[in-house]
């Protein structure tokens, strides 16, 4: 924590609030800021600071003065530097000139552009607050700036202007079908109904957008709800990149840095800006110099809203505010030196292990992709595995078309934007989006065909699990207890079988639609392996084996899938033999 003594000031407008006459500036008191939010303020002597609620009081028996508390939004008014004279009572505002406390003055961002008159009369704006077109009384209806449209609410409620923004990114979330509504929703349906979700919810997505606005303020906006179609990739086409209007929303609440690391983790991958932003009303914008030096903000509203509730402009290129997602290979998503950061690639997915017992979009699923340059011959800039281990959370919302690739055994090509890279480890989740890559040669004329067999990494003892690898060596034991038969069609192979016990044979297979005769003995085996691999116990599931001697048998090279690995008391890994 930081302690600062500070010297508390009554806010513009305070004064006319009172009865009496103004509070004296100059009470003495206690602020603590925590680690992150001194550093995002950065304070010095001299500068003016605005907590914003919710902040506590602290009153300490036998100290002369209390401590301000939870401190998390802050914003400096002022830096003494740039005042000269910061002590002086006379560069502050003035309580009685100036209307109910703006975030748009307090910030020093703009000039105050308010709302309609209707707004003014409700919040009570003194008659000589500024306003934009001279001395009419009505105030500009559309805003730039988020913050100066949020304040204008006062407590809480609609925001009252439109705001210009620009829609940075387009996703989608998953609607949780055990959310508090939906469970008080189940308990108002009749018993027999009661397990089920809430048919309005059963499967679906809610849209959302991340907006900016010209002073680098940051917003989500929580829109309607989406089936599990393609839809989203119409509103991406539709509004990313493009300036729209904000009108009819609420404000649902105000996260922090701390409390949403996902989200900012995105914001960050937008900061800082592409272009100068603007600062100080309509004086001059921020420099390049200190947009670059500039903190990345430290809390963002979420909004909601419905469909009508973006409207784009009339302009429909991109702006220069927007910054698309940079297409990389896999290779520099993986070998980024940053820890925490987004990246946008395309990749062929070669393997997918779902969680056990759940369909791909209900739980989590492990997607193992490679793309032509890590299949392409080693290079000597340093070495990179030859495929990516990708985690699909259940936070990431899947289009109908990613879940039916994704449930086929057929590799596919995706796009994946907005992957979360976290220590080595790159995951799909809030704020990603994944989509089918289109198979069309004219939309991806340079795409390269990799090669057949699939090139993968030799097994190593520095493995992961939930990753692939090639695997040869000798069968030295077969564990017993994990290994069961069963019969197959000695035709096609399926072990698609049906009993007929009126007829002879008494199986059918129902694939081909013929009888079985003599049905093939498919056997499921764990064995015990000797490879290359000095000090190290290999057990691998070969699944749907037709053998009888397995004992001494040479197998490989084989393409298995790494369950897991325990390096204690010794090193022990776990294999399944995968086809790609």
């Amino acid at each position: 924590m930081q302690l600062a003594r500070c010297e508390r000031r009554p806010p513009p407008g305070e004064g006319r609030r009172r009865r009496g006459p103004p509070p004296e500036g100059g009470a003495r008191l206690l602020v603590l800021f925590s680690r992150e939010t001194a550093a995002g303020l950065m304070p010095a002597p001299g500068d003016g600071i605005h907590v914003y609620p919710p902040w506590q009081i602290l009153s300490i028996e036998g100290l002369s003065c209390n401590a301000i508390l939870n401190t998390h939004f802050s914003q400096k008014v002022f830096c003494a530097g740039k005042l000269g004279a910061a002590s002086d009572p006379r560069g502050l505002p003035s309580a009685g000139r100036c209307g109910p406390p703006s975030l748009c003055t307090t910030f020093g961002l703009l000039e105050a552009c308010g709302a309609t008159a209707e707004m003014e009369a409700e919040q009570g704006a003194a008659p000589g607050s500024r306003r934009r077109g001279g001395g009419s009384g009505l105030l500009a209806r559309r805003s730039l700036s988020l913050l100066e449209a949020i304040e204008g609410l006062g407590q809480a409620g609609s925001v009252g202007q439109d705001v210009e923004v620009v829609v940075q990114r387009v996703y989608s979330v998953p609607v949780s079908d055990g959310s508090p509504g939906s469970a008080l929703k189940a308990r108002l349906l009749p018993p027999r109904s009661s397990a089920a979700p809430p048919p309005a919810e059963k499967g679906k997505t809610r849209l959302c957008v991340l907006v900016q606005d010209g002073y680098g303020t940051f917003s989500v906006v929580q829109l309607h709800l989406l089936p599990r179609s393609d839809d989203l990739h119409r509103y991406c086409r539709q509004w990313q990149g493009r300036t729209c209007l904000l009108r009819g929303i609420k404000v649902v609440q105000r996260v922090t840095r701390e409390r949403s690391t996902r989200l900012f983790s995105l914001i960050d991958s937008l900061w800082p800006p592409a272009v100068p932003l603007q600062d100080h009303g309509d004086t001059a914008s921020m420099s390049p110099e200190s947009r670059s030096a500039a903190v990345a903000p430290r809390f963002c509203y979420l909004l909601s809203g419905q469909e009508s509730s973006v409207e784009p402009t009339g302009d429909r290129t991109a702006s220069p505010l927007y910054l698309p997602p940079t297409k990389q290979t896999l290779r520099d998503a993986v070998q980024s030196p940053r820890q925490t950061r987004r990246c946008s690639f395309v990749a062929t997915v070669l393997h997918k292990r779902k969680t056990q017992g759940r369909d791909v979009g209900q739980g989590e699923v492990w997607l193992l992709l490679t793309d032509a340059g890590l299949q392409e011959e080693r290079r000597p800039e340093g070495p990179c595995r030859r495929t990516v281990a990708l985690c699909v959370s259940t936070s990431c919302a899947l289009t109908s078309s990613v879940l039916e690739s994704l449930n086929s055994p057929a590799p596919c090509r995706m796009s994946f934007r907005d992957a979360v890279r976290e220590h080595g480890v790159l995951l799909c989740a809030e704020q990603s989006v994944v989509e089918v890559c289109s198979v069309d040669p004219e939309s991806e004329p340079r795409a390269e065909a990799l090669p057949r067999p699939v090139r993968l990494d030799p097994l190593t003892a520095e493995v992961t699990p939930n990753s692939v690898c090639s695997l040869s060596g000798v069968i030295v034991g077969v564990d017993e207890t994990t290994a069961y038969s069963w019969p197959a069609c000695n035709r096609c192979g399926s072990d698609n079988l049906e009993m007929l016990p009126e007829r002879r044979p008494n199986l059918r297979c129902v694939p081909c639609e013929s009888p079985v005769d003599e049905p093939d003995t498919r056997v499921q085996l764990e064995v015990f392996l000797s490879s290359s691999l000095s000090n190290c116990t290999l057990k691998v599931k070969f699944p749907g084996y037709d053998v009888e001697k397995v004992l001494g048998k040479e197998v490989g090279p084989l393409a298995v899938y790494v369950r897991v690995v325990t390096r204690k008391p010794a090193l022990w890994i776990g294999l399944e033999e995968i086809c790609l």
